[in-house]
């Protein structure tokens, strides 16, 4: 992640706050207009007030401004200041600035997913390698922003329900096996995401969700044998996975791919040259991290030794 350059900041900054004072020359009309915009907070028709945090100069600041027209540009200013405190890594700051910025503006879904990304990928990849920390101190506090971005992602779904992009950042992390995964809920996600118009290329990330979640093999299975129809999707992974599924639900034979079909890329090759392109992959994947299913690899390898 690229910081912006502290004068651009600075800059944008005195934009911002030029605007503001510019505001306060018409104080005496927006009375009238607070009070509406207080009827349409009550009636659910306006987000609530940026709260300003009595500790925290920013936001003491800028709570005025946020009451008007100004909350956009407010908003933004928070986003800006949480790049120059992401800089400085100063988490509980980035985590406010975001806070206040989806509070002013529920309906930027880009606040909401760049949120989520400071809290479960920056915040939490760093405090777990803080050597200032203990270990149970590093995986608490991990685990602590780990679910704070989840927080967002949900808020953000919740004020926007027809955005395939959030349900898209809740899938992803759900799927991070570094992140907790929860493979059924990033499978769910999937699914919601390709159901409000997301790019069908997701499809193949449902696959591999839903291979790892319990109870969903013969979904994956019918899946993942209609991706493979597609040579876009003849990759290792799927490849594999579809061997494996064959061999965790028993396909009946008449049903199940051969190992030619699976792994044959050339009319040219011979039986042998397919089988040792199979071996390779199959073992490629058997000690895999990634959390995938290995039923049935061990005994393939075992049973047909590689010859040179």
């Amino acid at each position: 992640m690229k910081t912006p350059p502290r004068p651009l900041f600075r800059k944008l900054f005195t934009y911002a706050a030029a605007m503001a004072a510019l505001a306060v020359g018409g104080m005496l009309v927006s009375r009238p207009a607070n009070a509406v915009y207080k009827q349409q907070q009550q009636s659910g028709l306006q987000p609530p007030a940026l709260q300003p945090d009595r500790s925290d100069k920013l936001t003491q600041q800028l709570a005025f401004f946020s009451l008007g027209g100004l909350r956009s540009l407010v908003a933004e200013v928070l986003t800006l200041d949480a790049t120059d405190a992401w800089s400085k890594r100063d988490w509980p700051r980035v985590q406010r600035r975001w806070e206040s910025a989806t509070t002013l503006s529920p309906h930027r879904v880009n606040y909401w997913i760049n949120a989520a990304t400071d809290m479960t990928s920056n915040a939490a990849g760093d405090v777990a390698a803080a050597r200032g920390l203990s270990w149970a101190e590093r995986l608490a506090e991990s685990r602590a922003y780990i679910n704070r971005g989840e927080q967002f992602l949900l808020a953000g779904i919740a004020n926007n329900p027809d955005s395939w992009r959030l349900h898209v950042a809740l899938a992803e992390q759900y799927a991070n096996i570094y992140r907790r995964p929860q493979f059924s809920n990033a499978a769910k996600a999937f699914q919601k995401a390709l159901q409000l118009g997301a790019p069908s290329d997701l499809e193949r990330p449902l696959f591999y969700s839903l291979c790892r979640t319990r109870g969903k093999e013969q979904e994956a299975w019918q899946l993942g044998r209609r991706l493979f129809e597609d040579e876009e999707h003849q990759v290792p992974a799927l490849r594999f996975l579809l061997f494996v599924l064959q061999n965790k639900i028993q396909v009946p034979a008449d049903e199940a791919l051969s190992l030619d079909r699976l792994y044959r890329h050339s009319p040219q090759e011979t039986k042998q040259e397919v089988l040792q392109t199979a071996r390779k992959e199959i073992q490629l994947f058997l000690n895999n991290d990634l959390l995938y299913p290995v039923n049935g690899a061990k005994e393939f390898l075992g049973n047909t030794p590689l010859k040179e």
